[in-house]
């Protein structure tokens, strides 16, 4: 990049490595949920750890105090306020105190077992040695840059890629079985309970919301004979009933009812993102895996989304895997943060905890001595 830049071609570089980016531009702009919150030669920049940190660790209600932060945001349809469902507990000791009343001895059974997993990519280590465990009903986030491996992980926790080396293991806490994913296939595992909603969401347009999720419910139909169903004998309609009772209950779930008949293409994106995890959600997954669940929607919307979240695990008792670049958002739902980078698990801990460790802060922020090198030395400040 900088050969080229050398060549007199000016070139816009759109990156979330901090240290990288110091690295190479001389001017610099920080966006959020479509406001830029900074811009200017990168030596500010480093001499404003605050906006660094508010930006990438603590969320835009650190740089503008003046937006109100609460638990009443909603999302909508065609401008359609819509009001949130459920109310995410505010602190780490909240969710201690909800999952304390959902488990009274205090303990959670292992759900998800994952030990010691690898895979390269050519010379790329992707991941390496990663293990960490998530119990039943936990909501675990997932913190790191672009390239630290979370979105690689959950391809290896799916079945999409073949592993290097580890294990994957998915617990049934009911029946105290042990489903190992060695040689096991995607759609095995999402029958076994894997649910997995991915950054670019794909919903039939022309559909209405109740028609999409009766179309996810096709595992549950019962009734295949085609001449039977033309004849809409009593089995047909018996089985429709209970597909048509499940969409009922997901409507209600994911707060969408008012939706009911609205077309998906009349949806905004935020709207479409809960129809795409109501279909998730139709195979009643007891893991549930949401890359980037927020990216695209508008604020309004991503505020709406972590009471909804909270909500599907209170109600449905799943375990939640959340990657997430809204710090803000993770830290209002989980009850522990893993921070990965490179390919590797950094930390693992309380919410606060995490953001807040120096590993962490280092692999979001320009400190390193290249990225200072480049754009020139803090005011009072010596590095090695």
């Amino acid at each position: 990049v900088k050969e080229i830049a050398a060549t007199g071609t000016t070139i816009i570089l759109v990156e979330q490595s901090v240290n990288l980016a110091l690295e190479l531009a001389q001017t610099a702009y920080f966006m959020e949920k479509g406001e830029i919150r900074f811009n200017g030669p990168t030596r500010e920049l480093l001499e404003r750890p605050d906006i660094l940190r508010s930006v990438f660790l603590e969320g835009a209600a650190t740089v503008d105090a003046a937006k109100p932060a609460n638990g009443t945001a909603s999302h909508s349809a065609n401008g359609v306020a819509k009001p949130v469902v459920g109310t995410a507990p505010r602190t780490v000791e909240e969710r201690g105190a909800t999952m304390s009343a959902t488990d009274s001895d205090g303990t959670r059974p292992e759900r998800l077992s994952i030990s010691g997993v690898s895979k390269r990519f050519g010379g790329l280590q992707a991941l390496d040695d990663v293990s960490l465990s998530v119990a039943s009903g936990e909501i675990v986030g997932f913190l790191g840059p672009n390239g630290a491996g979370k979105t690689t992980l959950f391809d290896a926790i799916n079945g999409f890629i073949d592993l290097d080396g580890g294990r994957i293991t998915l617990i049934d806490t009911l029946a105290n079985v042990r489903h190992d994913f060695a040689a096991t296939s995607p759609q095995s595992r999402a029958r076994l309970g894997l649910g997995r909603s991915f950054q670019d969401g794909r919903l039939f347009p022309n559909l209405t919301v109740a028609e999409t999720l009766a179309t996810a419910l096709e595992r549950q139909v019962t009734i295949r004979s085609s001449i039977v169903a033309a004849l809409w004998l009593p089995p047909v309609t018996k089985s429709e009933s209970k597909i048509s009772a499940r969409v009922d209950e997901l409507l209600d779930l994911m707060g969408i009812g008012d939706f009911r008949d609205k077309l998906i293409r009349e949806l905004s994106t935020g709207s479409k993102r809960i129809v795409d995890l109501a279909c998730v959600m139709a195979h009643q997954p007891a893991v549930l895996l949401l890359d980037e669940p927020s990216s695209g929607i508008a604020q309004r919307e991503a505020e709406a989304l972590g009471p909804l979240l909270v909500r599907i695990r209170e109600q449905t008792g799943a375990s939640l895997l959340v990657v997430e670049h809204d710090v803000p958002l993770l830290l209002s739902i989980s009850d522990r943060l893993i921070a990965m980078d490179l390919g590797r698990v950094v930390t693992t801990g309380s919410p606060n905890d995490v953001v807040n460790d120096p590993r962490v802060v280092a692999s979001y922020l320009g400190t390193s001595g290249a990225a200072v090198g480049r754009s020139g030395t803090l005011t009072g400040t010596t590095h090695t």
